[in-house]
């Protein structure tokens, strides 16, 4: 069930589906979504999800995370071997809060180095990491 959009500004046509919509009306960073009061995996929709094989095979997403250490107090470049698609669909977590991807957010990630700019000085004593999802044909 995929559905294609042209963008306002640049006239480019994305392809989206069913798990676009559900992380839309849903909790991605938690992997949820409530419907009539009971919470569901995001992750765990079955069926046609769009940008499935010609051969009716579907699309598994899986929440991917990776550590990362803060070497030395004040540091706000970091080395970074990310594979996505889709960079506004990365997260950052520091202590546990979230924050989003982007220049004028919290950080960016440019030619493999993931750039800090998100208002505090980050401490070796941190707990950090960079979270994304990946898609996997079933």
């Amino acid at each position: 069930m995929a559905f294609t959009l042209t963008h306002i500004r640049t006239g480019e046509q994305k392809d989206f589906s069913v798990r676009d919509i559900l992380q839309l009306l849903g909790d991605p960073i938690n992997n949820e979504i409530i419907i009539g009061g009971e919470s569901y995996r995001i992750n765990d929709v079955q069926g046609d999800l769009g940008g499935g094989g010609s051969d009716g095979s579907t699309w598994r997403a899986d929440w991917q995370k990776i550590p990362m250490t803060v070497g030395v107090s004040g540091q706000t470049q970091f080395s970074i071997s990310i594979n996505t698609s889709d960079p506004e669909g990365l997260f950052l977590a520091v202590n546990g809060a979230i924050y989003d991807y982007g220049i004028n957010s919290a950080f960016d990630i440019d030619s493999g180095t993931l750039n800090w700019h998100g208002g505090f000085n980050l401490e070796p004593s941190d707990h950090v990491y960079i979270k994304y999802l990946t898609l996997t044909s079933n």
